[in-house]
């Protein structure tokens, strides 16, 4: 919902994002904070990422190297952390089915390595819906398993019914968050967003430290 794209929807709702103005120490707290319930989880058995990147590994410049092989154009921002926001390319660049992405984000920890891929795609048919959730749930099956956390009817019909229904799967480890989401938003139409998740190094130290 943070996204550019939902941001007025949440001004609609008295809601203005909290990621415009924020250092990186509020981030680190914030990021913390989060993944602090997930410390007691297993760690992951694998941490699937876009073919090519790496979390904890890839540096920004490596991320754009990565970009720029696949014609994938992106602007570098700082909201506390620093971020790649790239807009309007293949989904097969990133060996994903359906429709051109609209939006992703890649995110870059306090040491400069990748902890965080969105992707977020919307105004979708209804086939490139089925497409990209068919694929993306039917990868993460292959490699994880059946997901923990599952709510919601991805098929189109029923996210149709009305707006505002949303599908989710998730996987929840110590050391990595994935999320596939599939929603009718008000005025943005069928969207299906894919976000991987890292806690990264610094992150992991401070724990460590707490513990």
């Amino acid at each position: 919902m943070h996204l550019p794209a939902a941001r007025p929807l949440l001004r609609a709702l008295g809601l203005p994002c909290p990621v415009e103005n924020v250092s990186t120490a509020e981030v680190q707290s914030l990021q913390s904070r989060g993944w602090a319930g997930f410390a007691r989880l297993n760690p992951a058995p694998i941490r699937p990422a876009p073919a090519g990147l790496a979390f904890d590994t890839t540096t920004e410049s490596d991320a754009l190297q990565w970009t720029k092989a696949r014609s994938i154009s992106c602007k570098a921002i700082r909201h506390g952390y620093r971020y790649l926001r790239c807009r309007g390319f293949s989904a097969a660049a990133l060996g994903l089915a359906g429709p051109p992405v609209s939006e992703m984000w890649l995110s870059f920890g306090p040491d400069d390595r990748l902890i965080g891929v969105d992707i977020y795609t919307r105004g979708m048919s209804a086939e490139q819906v089925s497409d990209v959730w068919d694929h993306s749930t039917a990868a993460l099956n292959r490699l994880l398993g059946a997901p923990p956390i599952a709510f919601g009817n991805a098929s189109p019909a029923a996210l149709r019914a009305q707006a505002g229904e949303t599908a989710r799967v998730q996987y929840r480890y110590s050391n990595y968050l994935v999320t596939i989401t599939a929603s009718n938003m008000p005025k943005i139409g069928l969207a299906v967003r894919l976000q991987y998740l890292s806690p990264g190094a610094a992150v992991r130290d401070n724990a460590a430290a707490a513990t």
